[in-house]
């Protein structure tokens, strides 16, 4: 349900087409849209060949609750991506990197039908995720969230019950953070002490989890990206010492490192405060 035992992630993939002539941008790589041309028949089976190899190679990163990112990349005929960008940014650095990750190394895509005579399609990708499987805990959630502030006492019933089916398990510490708010807006002061407490808890050992699964990506393959996310693992845990160690390597490994920098200084800003 949860984490290692289970944790299942509602991947929704869309796919958007746009062809055009080009008209190139001074300050962007991509091409700019002058018209649209409808390629769903023509490249139909080739977009669902797509498809299952970015499914493959991409696994939502175990740091936020819900997230979703669109990703626009350009490939020629012979399937090379020749550039990607963040279209709709998730609002996490992580889980965009992420995105933009799996779409360059499900490169190279297969070539283009023989019948195709564009030397380019531009695809518009989007990933989405829930750390909530699309079962009964996620409706609860959802129920509870809709009496908040109409009627608290059933909303935190209803989270009650939520806690309940998966008491004990590591992931479902922000299920502990909700009732705390919800406790505390209550007055429920005693009880909202206790859910902070037990989130702590259970968020000490899912952080734990995250690190070591980050390791042991990095000893399989290692990238600027796996220590990219082994830095965020360390910030979520509020280790901003081992965080710096680690985009610092990310940096020192590719020169594609304007992003990494970026993560540097604000991990530099947090830990002085």
């Amino acid at each position: 349900m949860f984490g290692r035992r289970g944790l299942n992630y509602i991947i929704l993939l869309s796919l958007g087409f746009m062809l055009n002539i080009p008209v190139y941008s001074a300050d962007f790589d991509y091409v700019q849209t002058q018209r649209k041309i409808s390629v769903q028949e023509e490249f139909g089976d080739y977009m669902a060949k797509v498809r299952d190899k970015i499914s493959k190679t991409w696994t939502p990163p175990d740091v936020v609750e819900e997230g979703h990112a669109s990703v626009i990349f350009k490939v020629d005929r012979n399937g090379n991506v020749i550039s990607a960008y963040i279209k709709e940014s998730s609002g996490n650095s992580l889980y965009d990197e992420s995105a933009l990750n799996s779409v360059q190394k499900a490169s190279p895509y297969s070539e283009f039908p023989q019948n195709a005579s564009r030397e380019y399609i531009t695809v518009m990708y989007s990933f989405d995720s829930s750390v909530v499987s699309a079962n009964q805990v996620k409706d609860l959630v959802a129920q509870s969230e809709r009496y908040v502030n109409v009627d608290n006492q059933m909303a935190l019933t209803i989270l009650d019950k939520a806690i309940k089916s998966i008491e004990g398990d590591p992931a479902s510490y922000f299920l502990y953070a909700r009732r705390h708010k919800l406790n505390k807006k209550m007055g429920n002061s005693e009880e909202a002490k206790a859910d902070l407490e037990k989130c702590k808890e259970l968020k000490f050992v899912y952080d734990k989890r995250r690190i070591q699964k980050c390791k042991e990506a990095l000893m399989q393959d290692e990238t600027p990206f796996g220590y990219f996310t082994l830095a965020n693992a360390y910030e979520l845990a509020g280790d901003y010492d081992n965080a710096i160690r680690n985009i610092d390597k990310a940096i020192s490994m590719t020169e594609l490192n304007h992003a990494y920098k970026r993560y540097r200084a604000e991990m530099i800003m947090r830990n002085s405060k």
